[in-house]
């Protein structure tokens, strides 16, 4: 019961906390990288030292095991650039470059090792966190499914929550983010690994990452 409080206090906390650096303090792109960062290797040392927890979810499978999960990243990097031009005529662009430029201070070279790290990196941290730290150790599958989804959601939001001319569109991506986190929780189910998901989840955020060179860089 200890371990369970334990998620979900910090997970809870994880969320909020880096919200908090980002929209309040308002810190770099890079200072909240190390921070969170941090927040991930505290989360591993209490779990592994603390409660003892398994980490079999970190080995990878035989790649023929994530056909299901390779088949979802062709669906992912498309669906990326099908939203973003359903929802180009309420997204602020302006607002993005100025995210991106003055307050993350991602132009230049920044903007292009940000993008490594969004893409290999990031994407693997979250997977961690939210599919491993948090679904596979969580005591009930349908309370997994909905709390580390629900805050895969959320925790997305700090990103995007300036991005929209009207604030009722944010519902959109957030419900978005949901679903694909109850699909990237099937997906690690399947295999009991953080990788199934790992897979589309890179993808999608390489899509991401055109289109931010696009509308910041080119």
């Amino acid at each position: 019961m200890k371990k369970q409080i334990f998620i979900i206090i910090y997970s809870i906390f994880f969320v909020l906390a880096l919200f908090f650096v980002d929209q309040i303090l308002e810190i770099s792109y890079f200072q909240k990288v190390l921070f969170k960062v941090f927040l991930i290797i505290l989360s591993f040392i209490i779990s592994k030292f603390i409660f003892g927890m398994s980490f079999d979810y970190l080995k990878p499978k035989k790649l023929s095991n994530y056909k299901t999960g390779i088949y979802l990243s062709l669906i992912s990097f498309i669906g990326i650039f099908i939203v973003f031009f359903l929802l180009k005529d309420w997204i602020d662009i302006n607002s993005i470059k100025s995210d991106f430029i003055n307050k993350y201070q991602l132009d230049g070279i920044k903007f292009f090792i940000a993008s490594f790290y969004l893409i290999f990196i990031n994407a693997f941290l979250e997977e961690y966190f939210f599919r491993g730290f948090i679904f596979f150790n969580s005591f009930n599958k349908k309370f997994a499914y909905f709390f580390s989804s629900i805050l895969f959601s959320i925790y997305h939001l700090s990103n995007f929550i300036h991005w929209f001319e009207q604030p009722i569109v944010l519902i959109v991506p957030l419900v978005g983010l949901f679903i694909v986190g109850i699909i990237f929780n099937y997906l690690c189910n399947l295999t009991q690994d953080i990788f199934h998901s790992y897979i589309p989840h890179l993808f999608a955020d390489l899509a991401i990452v055109i289109i931010g060179y696009f509308i910041i860089i080119h």
